[in-house]
């Protein structure tokens, strides 16, 4: 149910609390790109928690002394909380919200209730099948906002047509008929997210599509019928 939590060995000198600078000259092999802001006194008693972003996003937790990380999920055995998801999901939130509205293919809900965000690829099958459910997810009150997450080596032509697609003159159309019909719109090339959104993506450890993002950070990666992710939604905001 869990990932199994495992620990590895840093050199330090013995001391009782380090310090930052420490930590971070100790996790410089490891994480060459790694500053004192992605360092913050965790609920983890005797631990710092350190957020790292290569190659992917992820927390890990850190002993005061410099001897121990921890890698994997932190469960509070009373709340049944887990430390590490809780984080990642709060970071993840905070990705996802410096994209621009703008830059996104929204398809709203008229009786909005829950918001996700998807990253698809307009040639992957099962976000089409996704594509198939949007008008049933928005009578659930689902509003979903596409983001560009296109697989360049499952679907070599997707960015392109991705780019094209966020160039036409109406998003929404254009999506829904490539999706549906494999039509693409005859957009002037203009500056457009798709490579941003595919950066933050990868950010993000989105490595498939469909990759449906909660309100609050948490990940459902592929495809769900209507009433099951609206299940899992309901779940996410009741915790």
């Amino acid at each position: 149910m869990y990932r199994v939590l495992f620990l590895f060995f840093i050199m330090l000198s013995n001391i009782s609390h380090a310090n930052k600078s420490d930590v971070i000259e100790q996790l410089l092999p490891y994480f060459p790109k790694i500053s004192a802001e992605q360092i913050y006194e965790s609920r983890l008693d005797g631990f710092y928690e350190v957020v790292v972003n290569e190659p992917r996003l992820d927390v890990l937790f850190m002993s005061y002394d410099g001897l121990y990380v921890i890698q994997g999920d932190v469960i509070n055995l009373k709340t049944k909380s887990n430390l590490t998801l809780n984080k990642i999901n709060s970071l993840r939130k905070e990705i996802i919200d410096t994209i621009e509205e703008k830059d996104k293919i929204v398809f709203k809900a008229n009786n909005e209730r829950y918001v996700v965000h998807v990253f698809t690829d307009v040639d992957c099958p099962y976000c089409a099948r996704l594509h198939a459910d949007v008008s049933m997810l928005n009578a659930l009150g689902i509003t979903v906002k596409y983001l560009a997450s296109p697989l360049e080596q499952l679907h070599p032509q997707a960015q392109s047509s991705m780019e094209k697609i966020w160039c036409a003159e109406d998003r929404n159309q254009a999506i829904h008929n490539y999706k549906t019909q494999r039509i693409l719109p005859k957009s002037v090339e203009c500056e457009n997210p798709v490579a941003q959104q595919l950066a933050i993506a990868k950010q993000l450890g989105v490595n498939g599509t469909p990759s449906i993002f909660f309100e609050d950070g948490t990940n459902i990666p592929g495809y769900q019928e209507p009433e099951i992710l609206l299940q899992n939604i309901e779940q996410s905001h009741s915790q």
